[in-house]
């Protein structure tokens, strides 16, 4: 299509301006094969031009390429993610004074609706409504935003998993995890195969790839409903904490454990509110109450009365290996199958399931 224009457009070019061609003298001149080929004068005058023929399909070609998407974190189109250190508000219209439908807490991910110059309308779980665009990150600059900081989790989806040294089935089984616990994600070189996860301030090793699954852990918005029925559930699952506990002085001592929930992990430190290990957390929880336990989680488990694991009680201590096999971690455990910890650098003072490690042996410091 694009050729036979071309030529067109040349020969009412030659046509127009035959004096530009040696040899022909008039219009009459032009049409006349037997001084000039007509055939001969536009192929002069067209290679004079230095025009590139260019084939339909190259032109298609051209025009998909020019169209096609140049976002470089495609799963993030069209959606959101929150810019905020704890939560921002979702108001039911695009106004500070709009009644509060909902929250869209930090690394909260939402679809967008209907984008503006100042507020978004977003849709994220059950909830839909206006953020200000304030606290929000699109597209693009989402996806890199998560990319280089939102942590990633491991949520283990075996019965369970050996935690490995290093990128190699033969390697050191360093402990064993168990299905349902989620660990963080060290994004330096786990790849296809492997999983680089932290267990806890301890342990850190490779797990299959294939038993685990992957994810940015983002949240979603929470309904006004959702928060009021989460604070409830809260109330309640205290409230049956409570009412299981005696008032022996093993619940007193997870009771007063639990208030340093939160609390920032230091290595080597043993303050319950500016920083404690694991080993001085369990010290300086006893030490409030008159007992005095050795300094290293190695030395409390080899001080103290070993009890089995299937008999442990609020306030006992619960130990676990290191990569060299030894004693490295303590946690004391505080009923329901829970146990409470200064885990790591990242998570501080946590509670975690009782399987999200294996223990190695239980004591007990405190008996009836």
């Amino acid at each position: 299509m694009r050729k036979t224009y071309i030529a067109r457009t040349a020969f009412m070019a030659v046509a127009s301006l035959g004096l530009l061609i040696p040899g022909i003298d008039s219009k009459a001149d032009v049409l006349d094969e037997s001084k000039v080929s007509i055939t001969y004068a536009l192929d002069q005058y067209v290679a004079s031009l230095n025009i590139v023929e260019v084939k339909e399909e190259e032109v298609e070609s051209q025009e998909t390429e020019e169209e096609a998407p140049t976002c470089r974190y495609p799963e993030f189109e069209g959606k959101c993610l929150a810019y905020v250190d704890e939560a921002v508000n979702v108001r039911e219209e695009p106004d500070e004074e709009a009644e509060r439908v909902g929250s869209l807490p930090i690394h909260g991910i939402a679809l967008v609706v209907e984008k503006g110059d100042t507020w978004t309308k977003i849709e994220s779980g059950i909830t839909m409504g206006y953020v200000r665009n304030d606290f929000l990150l699109f597209g693009d600059t989402a996806g890199a935003y998560a990319e280089e900081t939102c942590p990633k989790k491991a949520k283990i989806n075996t019965e369970t998993l050996y935690v490995r040294a290093a990128q190699d089935e033969g390697s050191d089984c360093l402990t064993m995890v168990g299905e349902g616990e989620s660990y963080e994600v060290i994004q330096d070189d786990s790849d296809d195969e492997w999983v680089h996860i932290r267990v806890d301030s301890d342990i850190e090793g490779y797990v299959s790839a294939e038993y685990v699954d992957v994810s940015y852990g983002f949240s979603h918005a929470l309904s006004v409903a959702e928060e009021e029925e989460i604070r409830k559930a809260e109330q309640e699952a205290e409230a049956a904490r409570l009412a299981e506990m005696t008032s022996t002085k093993r619940q007193e001592v997870v009771n007063y454990a639990l208030q340093f929930l939160g609390n920032p992990y230091v290595y080597g430190g043993t303050s319950l509110t500016n920083g404690t290990d694991c080993s001085g957390f369990t010290m300086s929880v006893y030490a409030h109450f008159g007992y005095g336990l050795p300094r290293t989680a190695a030395q409390q488990m080899e001080g103290l009365t070993n009890v089995s694991l299937d008999s442990i009680q609020p306030g006992d201590l619960l130990f676990y290996r290191d990569k060299s096999g030894g004693v490295g971690h303590v946690t004391m455990y505080i009923g329901g199958g829970q146990v409470v910890h200064a885990s790591s650098s990242t998570t501080g003072i946590i509670i975690s399931g009782l399987g999200y490690r294996t223990p190695c042996g239980a004591a007990r410091v405190i008996w009836d």
